[in-house]
């Protein structure tokens, strides 16, 4: 097997530990470990060079989240070098009082897209399901895998718009939400035909609409079917997968916009809990 490419970008340098635990699950598997950070922390990349032999460190913008630093990497490599990629990033914890993706709140969701390289074990099976299914082209855990796109419909608006200006044909595609997974590495070629650029990308600080990271993290996954091949959790069962995907597409076309419409409570950056009934806000309070 040719070596594993890993990209680690370190937005909450709080959370490196735990993305270092992750890495070295990966050993005895050969890999090279590309890092990005938005500030030269010293004591990380010590940290980093003592544990690490392969590694490359690069202090980079935080244009286009985690998924920007991703492409400035890519763009540098020939892929055909690799056999696999694991791309992981410091995904912060929600606000108390959010509602995460699909209800994973809070250190949930991290620890979801996470579950792949929680131990040795766990991902030496998930390397196994590429060799028992060859059509398996991106892995995650389930419940991270978003096959019915309808939790965000400003980003699909964005993504339907995107694949119309470059002619790209409709097909069915999933997606990784959360963008922690691993990936046959060759599909990402398709990523570097773009020839995007750190400057394609809108710095995030301060902004939470919809941007070209949405339209990208929702094009990893398109390219995976452009290519012949699915994203799946390879630890599953497909029946047992796809039950969960129906239940899946119930909750996500009709239980959950039913739920927000009656009920909505969020916590903004700025530290405001928000209450909103039939989308009026009812309650406003700041959280100390």
């Amino acid at each position: 097997m040719k070596p594993i490419l890993v990209h680690c970008h370190i937005y909450y340098p709080e959370l490196w530990s735990e993305l270092k635990s992750c890495i070295m699950n990966i050993n005895p598997h050969p890999f090279q470990l590309y890092v990005t950070m938005v500030e030269k922390h010293q004591n990380i990349i010590k940290d980093i060079e003592k544990t690490f032999k392969d590694v490359h460190i690069d202090v980079v913008k935080n244009q286009g989240y985690d998924l920007g630093p991703f492409i400035y990497i890519i763009n540098k490599l020939n892929l055909d070098d690799y056999s696999y990629i694991v791309k992981l990033h410091t995904k912060r914890e929600l606000a108390i009082g959010n509602t995460g993706f699909r209800g994973l709140d809070g250190f949930k969701w991290r620890t979801a897209l996470l579950s792949f390289i929680k131990t040795p074990e766990i991902f030496n099976r998930y390397l196994e399901a590429f060799d028992k299914n060859p059509l398996i082209g991106m892995q995650a855990d389930h419940s991270v895998i978003v096959h019915h796109d309808f939790y965000d419909e400003k980003a699909q608006k964005h993504m339907r718009r995107y694949l119309k200006d470059k002619q790209y044909p409709k097909h069915k595609y999933a997606f990784v939400a959360g963008t922690m997974f691993i990936a046959k590495a060759p599909i990402f070629k398709d990523i570097q035909n773009l020839h995007l650029t750190l400057a394609d990308f809108p710095d995030p600080k301060g902004e939470h609409k919809t941007q070209l990271a949405h339209v990208i993290e929702r094009l990893f996954g398109y390219f995976v079917y452009k290519n012949k091949f699915v994203i799946r959790d390879g630890l599953l069962k497909p029946e047992t997968e796809q039950k969960y995907h129906r239940k899946d597409y119930i909750k996500m076309k009709f239980i959950y916009p039913i739920i927000r419409f009656f009920y909505q409570k969020k916590t903004t950056k700025s530290g405001k809990m928000i209450v909103k009934i039939c989308k009026i806000p009812v309650f406003r309070r700041r959280i100390k």
